[in-house]
């Protein structure tokens, strides 16, 4: 849980320190002032989620802490405790933005039901903020890995191992190989499965938003900057994060990284608060990152803190046996979503897949397999649904064939068993299969049509 902050602004010390025990009782971070210009410098230090204010101030009232307050940030709720509120003030005030008025004196029982209250409002607040930033980054892939190879079930088992163990994971592999299918899979498996679950891939951002992504900024801390937003590691708070293509970002968002991961606080850009998260965070990288640390680009104290539990997921060339069953899981999740009746892979387009060497991995394959399922029409992915690239058919000599040769065979003979041969490699596509004859698609029908005639 955040240790939510308290700004309580109150001239009389007594009544001050009471509130202050009543806030301490309900788990607040409590900072207490007794004069208007204390308090609207300590609002710009803390940037408390909850102020308590008087209406009588040695040096204003509270009216001018309620409008500060809402100008610094609208989300902060602002409760005015007073005995002389009349009802032109409590009307201001509420047109300000308060959230509550209590009148002196009160209940003690009020003031902490009130707190109560409060808090929950701001974690539900804080929920439906990590539900709205997890729909928006809510990915197609599986949350289980989908494997057959024995390369990737020696990963599962090393995982197995590590996920409910409090170490790190950095998880090496090119774009696409489900670098974050894996880290999914940790996630779930591990100590904080019920928490939350984001990703931030650090090289999809320009360099400078990656910081402030991270760590989230204060209102007015940059251009654009119109009010507090939190960071991912503070929405991440109890669940994990995890940052992709972490070889991307820049040393000084290395070194604020490195100090978190040393104490698990973070400080939000343009603030000075320091705010205790307790994340898992796993790292990926699509490249070595030692010889960016031999180059300077990498620091080597965080290499070595983030290094502790290296994988290595292969490529998807080198495990071919995962195709089948990835393929399978594709088109039924894509048959779904398009309400489409698709029950089976034509064997011919399983032979197809297995002779690519798929440079963009799971991901090219997901997005191949979609672009199938969008153009069958029956109830099967045939060939001539795959994009071009996928039709590199290789023509193999007679000798490797079950094709025998005749003894003394005519040349008309040879010609008709080797077209025959080429079709065969070329799964019937006859255009492909022209195209390895050199000779145009019109001959090729003409001479099919003769052997027919022969027949």
């Amino acid at each position: 849980m955040l240790n939510y902050s308290i700004l309580i602004i109150e001239d009389d010390i007594d009544m001050a320190k009471l509130l202050g025990e009543l806030a301490e009782s309900q788990g607040f971070a409590t900072t207490i002032c007794h004069t208007l210009t204390e308090g609207l410098h300590q609002l710009h230090q803390i940037n408390p989620e909850v102020v308590l204010t008087d209406l009588k101030l040695p040096d204003g009232d509270g009216l001018q802490i309620v409008q500060a307050v809402k100008e610094h940030n609208n989300t902060t709720k602002v409760v005015m405790i007073t005995g002389y509120a009349s009802v032109q003030d409590a009307t201001e005030a509420f047109k300000f933005g308060l959230f509550d008025l209590i009148t002196k004196p009160f209940d003690t029982s009020l003031i902490q039901n009130l707190l109560s209250r409060l808090q929950n409002m701001i974690q539900h607040q804080t929920r439906m903020l990590q539900m709205e930033t997890r729909l928006q980054q809510l990915e197609k892939s599986s949350q289980e890995p989908i494997y057959k190879s024995l390369a990737m079930q020696e990963i599962i088992k090393e995982v197995q191992q590590a996920a409910p163990l409090d170490v790190s994971l950095l998880i090496y592999g090119e774009t696409g190989v489900g670098k974050g299918v894996l880290s999914k899979y940790v996630h779930s498996i591990g100590t904080n499965p019920k928490g939350p679950y984001f990703e931030l891939n650090c090289a999809a951002l320009p360099e400078n938003l990656v910081e402030s992504e991270l760590f989230g900024y204060e209102k007015g801390a940059f251009t654009g900057a119109s009010n507090r937003k939190a960071g991912l590691l503070e929405l991440a708070n109890g669940g994990t994060l995890l940052l992709d293509e972490i070889n991307s970002i820049r040393l000084d968002v290395q070194a604020k990284l490195l100090h978190f991961l040393q104490d698990q606080t973070i400080v939000r850009v343009g603030g000075n608060k320091a705010i205790k998260i307790n994340v898992r965070l796993l790292f990926a990288t699509n490249q070595p990152l030692k010889p960016l640390v031999e180059q300077g680009l990498f620091r080597e104290d965080l290499f070595y803190r983030i290094n502790v539990f290296p994988i290595q997921i292969p490529p998807l060339r080198h495990r071919k046996e995962d195709l089948p069953a990835l393929a399978e899981s594709f088109v039924k999740m894509y048959a779904k979503r398009f309400n489409k009746q698709i029950y089976s892979i034509s064997p011919k387009v399983f032979d197809a897949l297995s002779h690519y060497d798929w440079p963009g991995n799971i991901r090219e394959l997901e997005n191949i397999i979609q672009r199938s399922v969008v153009l069958t029409k029956g109830d099967t992915i045939e060939i001539s649904h795959l994009p071009s690239e996928l039709h590199q058919y290789k023509v193999g000599s007679l000798e490797n064939s079950s094709i025998t040769l005749p003894e003394e065979a005519s040349l008309a003979e040879i010609e008709n068993l080797w077209i025959d041969h080429v079709l065969n490699a070329c799964q019937g596509n006859k255009s492909k299969a022209a195209q390895k004859l050199g000779i145009d698609a019109s001959t090729l029908y003409r001479k099919l049509q003769q052997q027919a005639a022969e027949k």
